[in-house]
């Protein structure tokens, strides 16, 4: 566990010195020091003192220590959705909690269309399309066509109407990354 780690991302996040903090429960900056960066654990007492300073329940607190800063997805291990129409939805990391961020691999069927999920416009998300193989139509905004060849790539803002299609005679490959719900 990171436990010492996350008291000390409080405390930045407070803008209290070691000083401070030490100095609010009666404690030494030098065992303060020792507890964040891991040499030793605190007490229940200590920690239940040094989470009401920072105005943090004990179980959100181990909530946040718990969560992982990083997923590593292997081929074996990623989510496939596969449509009536045979092509294939890839989700490649999205297993992080509260993340704001998904990652889809798409392989499209000729004469195919998919619709990216629009989101309020109060809302400050992006989407980001790469190209990987075939020519990609991008219609965004019901009026303007864009074609994506391999290696190219678009970014656009949530709350723009998107629809990619599959114009061509074989199927053809994609990325698309962006704020959550991207379908």
């Amino acid at each position: 566990m990171k436990i010492g780690y996350s008291l000390k991302k409080l405390r930045l996040k407070h803008n209290y010195t070691l000083k401070i903090v030490a100095q609010k429960l009666n404690i030494t900056s030098s065992l303060l020091s020792q507890i964040e960066n891991g040499k030793i654990s605190p007490s229940l007492k200590s920690l239940e003192s040094l989470l009401g300073l920072y105005n943090v329940n004990l179980s959100e607190f181990f909530r946040q220590v718990e969560q992982k800063d990083y997923i590593i997805m292997r081929r074996n291990e990623t989510e496939r959705m596969v449509a009536k129409s045979g092509s294939i939805i890839t989700l490649l990391a999205s297993k992080l909690e509260n993340n704001v961020l998904e990652t889809y691999s798409v392989e499209l069927k000729p004469g195919i269309s998919l619709q990216i999920k629009q989101i309020d416009e109060k809302i400050n998300g992006e989407r980001f399309i790469y190209s990987i193989s075939g020519t990609l139509d991008v219609l965004i905004d019901k009026h303007t066509k864009i074609s994506l060849y391999p290696e190219d790539s678009i970014s656009f803002k949530s709350h723009v109407r998107c629809e990619v299609i599959n114009n061509q005679a074989e199927d053809i490959s994609f990325l698309i990354s962006g704020f959550i719900p991207l379908f």
